[in-house]
């Protein structure tokens, strides 16, 4: 078997120190540590831009924009929601709430805001390094071109664009 894959290689002029890597159609997003560690704040409502999970809790709908933030909807008339705000959080994809505490991803970060406030911005804690880097969207793992050793040092990846 091992001579059937050396004359593969040497047929395809692969060598065993080629890269096998595919090539991803986007570029990641940097943030700083410093940065990532302010960036959740409350904006004015805007509209969606890549909108992902839904979440309904009482009479507000929260809707994530993919590693945007988080849209906030008055839905206290169902007949007629309105969008009140927009929590900045960048690299979000997910969130739930409890007791009046919205938790979210802030790319590797979790954080959890005080919805009791609403709408001040209160962060109740932050749980650094939880949850891994996002992967760009036509790929599951990160390009090692993009790896944090060949970026500028103390940054995370919070989104992918074209």
């Amino acid at each position: 078997m091992p001579l059937i894959l050396l004359a593969l290689c040497l047929l395809t002029g692969f060598s065993v120190n080629d890269k096998f890597e595919p090539e991803t159609q986007y570029q990641p997003l940097l943030l700083s540590r410093t940065d990532l560690a302010g960036s959740v704040f409350f904006q004015p409502a805007r509209d969606f831009t890549n909108p992902g999970k839904i979440y309904l809790y009482g009479d507000t709908i929260f809707i994530v924009d993919l590693y945007k933030g988080i849209h906030v909807i008055d839905n206290s008339t169902p007949a007629t929601p309105r969008k009140t705000s927009f929590i900045h959080i960048p690299g979000v994809m997910d969130l739930a709430v409890k007791k009046s505490v919205l938790y979210a991803d802030n790319a590797v970060d979790l954080v959890a805001i005080n919805l009791k406030v609403y709408p001040q911005i209160s962060i109740l804690d932050r749980v650094s390094d939880v949850f891994p880097e996002p992967t760009p969207p036509d790929l599951d793992y990160i390009p090692a071109v993009f790896s944090s050793n060949k970026r500028p040092k103390n940054t995370v990846i919070v989104g992918w664009v074209k």
